[in-house]
Formats: C-alpha cells, sequence, structure tokens
C-alpha cells in the first residue's frame, strides 16, 4: 500500500509537470505551458516501473504497470492492485484479499494526485531549476519545495530534450528513502470511455465491496 501511495502521487506529478521540457526555462513560464499543453493533450496512457529505495539506496519494493488520465480521472493496475477514480468516487481493488475498498476522497485527499490541483499548487510550493545533464539528449530539471519541513527533499526529472516527453523522475524524501519512476509507452491524445475510469463489479465476480464512504 506505501508503494501504490507513492506511485500515485509520483506519476500524476511527473505526467502533468513533465508534459512540456524544463530545460533552461523560467519554472513560472514553463508552468504556463505545461497547464496549456496538458489540457490539449487529451486522454493519456503510459507504462510504468517503480522501484522504492531504502535510507541505504538499496531497493526494497518494486512494481510494474500501467495507468490511464483524462482530465481530472484516473486508472492505473499492477499485478496486486488496481484502482479507479471518476473524479468523485474511488474504487481500490486489492488482488491478495480479493476485496474492493469504495472511497469519496476529500479535496485534501485528492489533491495529491489529481493533475489540474498538483499543477494550480506547483507555483506556489515547488521551485525549478534545470541540472547539467549527462547528454545533449536529455534535459534534468529539480524542484525543490518553498516550505521547509514537508517530507519531500526534492525531485529530480529528465525527458527527453527533441520530444519533451518524460522518462523517468525521482522523489527524494526527508527520511532519506527515495523512489524511481520510469515511464514507456507514453501516449497521448487517447478517448477513454467514462466506463474505464469505474469499477465493474461484473468483471470481478465474487469480490467483496467495501464502501467507506
Amino acid at each position: 500500500m506505501k508503494a501504490s501511495r507513492i506511485f500515485l502521487y509520483c506519476t500524476l506529478l511527473f505526467l502533468c509537470i513533465n508534459t512540456v521540457n524544463l530545460h533552461a526555462q523560467n519554472g513560472t513560464v514553463a508552468l504556463d505551458k505545461v497547464v496549456e499543453k496538458f489540457r490539449k493533450s487529451g486522454g493519456i496512457s503510459a507504462a510504468f516501473s517503480l522501484t522504492v529505495a531504502n535510507a541505504l539506496g538499496e531497493p526494497v519494493e518494486k512494481q510494474n504497470g500501467t495507468i490511464k488520465i483524462s482530465g481530472n480521472k484516473f486508472y492505473w493496475k499492477t499485478p496486486a492492485m488496481t484502482v479507479w477514480y471518476n473524479g468523485k468516487l474511488q474504487w481500490a481493488y486489492v488482488k491478495a484479499t480479493e476485496e474492493v475498498n469504495l472511497t469519496e476522497p476529500t479535496p485534501e485527499e485528492i489533491a495529491a494526485i489529481n493533475p489540474y490541483i498538483l499543477i494550480d499548487t506547483y507555483k506556489q510550493n515547488f521551485n525549478a531549476k534545470a541540472l547539467k545533464s549527462p547528454n545533449h539528449k536529455e534535459s534534468v530539471t529539480e524542484l525543490t519545495p518553498k516550505k521547509k519541513g514537508t517530507n519531500i527533499d526534492r525531485i529530480v526529472i529528465t525527458s527527453n530534450t527533441a520530444t519533451s516527453i518524460p522518462s523517468t523522475f525521482k522523489i527524494y524524501y526527508s527520511d532519506r528513502t527515495h523512489c524511481t519512476i520510469g515511464l514507456s509507452k507514453y501516449t497521448t491524445g487517447q478517448n477513454f470511455p467514462d466506463a474505464t475510469f469505474v469499477f465493474d463489479k461484473k468483471q470481478y465476480s465474487g469480490t467483496e465491496l467495501i464502501d467507506l464512504r
């Protein structure tokens, strides 16, 4: 569950902020372009790999999966868990227990995973600067929180210079742990039906639905 929550926050942050190349741009200017381009991108889909490392830099958990985003809706799936969010309700299916938890996230809870909220609050909460890239094909950007005492120490983003498509990013936490997410098969302009973001009980016969609203 810890890795799942990390992925929800990190991947959506990554997908939204890095739709454009932040290299050598003023942070505010880049974010204005991000908002405009993200709104024009339509549905987004991608494959991902997630690695969570401890304070010694040792990998302690790995996951692979897929994610789909359309506006404020999302769907993501790993071998252990599947999550649907239709803009109001969230269903989380845990394969090990064959249970689905139904919740209605509060604005505060969804703020960490809602693309538009992330972009809106980004300007107030983060500073962005370009880092030296190991080669001319990649751009590297570092995000640091403006507010002291947050659990995030910094975020390092790598994107393709030519296409402005994100490839990897790392989030470093104040307890010295970090997670790395790699994206592939990144596709925009997808037209997902609304049913993509709603749990379909017919496909999960025998599953217990737990209403936590």
